[in-house]
Formats: structure tokens, sequence, C-alpha cells
């Protein structure tokens, strides 16, 4: 009988320790409970704020939005993220630069009569022979616009003008066509018979002598500076229209380098 109560009393404790043990437990899981709905709205809380703050930001950036307008020579209208309107003098002039070339200003006629003598027996006049070439040339005068680079284009916004410089004009080689070489007669002494025959390379020794004397004149008639008020002409004519098709109140200026 006393065996049986001892069993009982021990087996009272164990639950009483167990049902003390799991109150403890409940109180714990309870606790943590209560404190569950806190820890939510806080989680939301930081959330929302992470959201504002993103929100915030973006703002300021599209508050400080740069279109990049104001890098364009002349800005037309500028509508900030909507776009803007814009010209660049600089592609208009130079366009595509494998397209530029050498540029025809001026050109100018120019002529020089050489006298040909052929002598005969010992230098007698009776046996010598004369003749008149007349030769008759073309001199161009080109501006070489590939040379043509940014640095050459200037922009007064407040002005509105846009400064080109160009290189002055250069002459190029005399051109002196064969059917433009004229012949006079022979004129000879009594004894003196048969036209005077000439070499190929005599023909050309007299047709560079005669170019020399061409260059001559054109250099003392001041032909070069005709030629580059011509060229500063002919150079305002072809842009001036494209300045006024990007900027229609714009206006083209041309110097030389």
């Amino acid at each position: 009988m006393s065996e049986n109560r001892f069993n009982e009393e021990e087996f009272l404790k164990k639950v009483e320790n167990a049902a003390r043990r799991g109150a403890n437990s409940k109180g714990i899981i309870g606790m943590i409970l209560q404190y569950v709905p806190i820890l939510i709205v806080l989680a939301v809380v930081l959330m929302i704020a992470n959201r504002v703050n993103a929100f915030g930001t973006g703002v300021r950036g599209f508050m400080n939005f740069d279109n990049g307008a104001e890098e364009n020579d002349l800005v037309l209208e500028n509508h900030g993220i909507l776009g803007y309107t814009a010209a660049n003098f600089e592609d208009a002039i130079l366009g595509d630069s494998e397209k530029l070339k050498k540029l025809e200003v001026f050109s100018q006629q120019v002529s020089d009569v050489s006298s040909v003598k052929e002598t005969g027996f010992i230098n007698w006049e009776i046996f010598s022979k004369n003749q008149l070439i007349t030769y008759n040339g073309t001199a161009v005068y080109t501006v070489d616009l590939s040379t043509l680079s940014a640095d050459d284009i200037d922009y007064d916004e407040e002005q509105k003008i846009i400064t080109l410089r160009i290189p002055h004009a250069v002459q190029e080689e005399i051109n002196i066509p064969e059917d433009q070489i004229q012949f006079g007669d022979t004129n000879g002494g009594l004894l003196a018979f048969g036209e005077i025959k000439m070499s190929a390379e005599q023909a050309s020794q007299i047709q560079a002598g005669a170019r020399e004397k061409m260059e001559e004149k054109l250099k003392e008639d001041n032909i070069l500076e005709t030629a580059d008020r011509f060229a500063k002409l002919t150079v305002w004519e072809m842009y001036s229209p494209i300045i006024k098709g990007v900027g229609k109140d714009c206006s083209l200026e041309v110097e030389f380098r």
C-alpha cells in the first residue's frame, strides 16, 4: 500500500512539473504573440519610409533634368523632358567633309606672244626666219574647302552672326589648250625658205617661257587680290542660304584665316 502511494505521489509531481513547464511556454508564446502586431506595424512604416525617400530622389532627379539643349549652337525651343529644337551651324557648314573640295571662285584670261627666230648661214639676216606664236590661257583661282574644320566657325549668340574663316584663294597652273595656240606667218630674209621647225622639247620650252610671262602679268595686275574678293563672295553665296535655313535670324560673315 505504501509503495503504491509513493508511486502516485511521484506521478503527481511529474504532472505538476510538466504543467508548470507548459504554463511557462505558453507565457513566452503569448508574450511573442503580443509583440507580433507591433513588429508588423514597424515593418510597414519602414517600407513606406523607403518608398517615400525613393520618390523624393526621383522627384529631385526629375526637377534637375538636363536634356542637353545648351550643348547646341542655337536653341530655338526647349521643352525640358519633352525635348527641344536646336541648330548646329558646324554640321550645316561642314556636312559630309568628304564632299567638300576645291571651289573655283575666279578665272582670268591671259595671253602672251612669243617670237621664234631661226638663223641661217653665219647668222646673216638674209638667211634668218621669224615667227610669232600667241599663247592664250586661263588662270583659275580656287579655295580648298576640304581644309575647313570646327575651329574655322564661330557663333556670336548675342549678335546672331556666324563667322566662317576660309583659306585665301590659290592660283592653279595656267591652262593653255593646244587649240588656243596661234602660229603666225613665217617671215624671213630673201634666202630664208620654208617654215621654222621645232622639236617637241623646244615647243614645250617656249610654252613654259610663255606661261612664266603670263604669271608675271597676273601678279602685276594684282589678280590674286581680285580672286580673294570673289572667294569671299562665292563662299558667302553658297553658305548663306544654308545658315538662313538653320536660323532665319542669323547672318553669315566670311573672313580669311
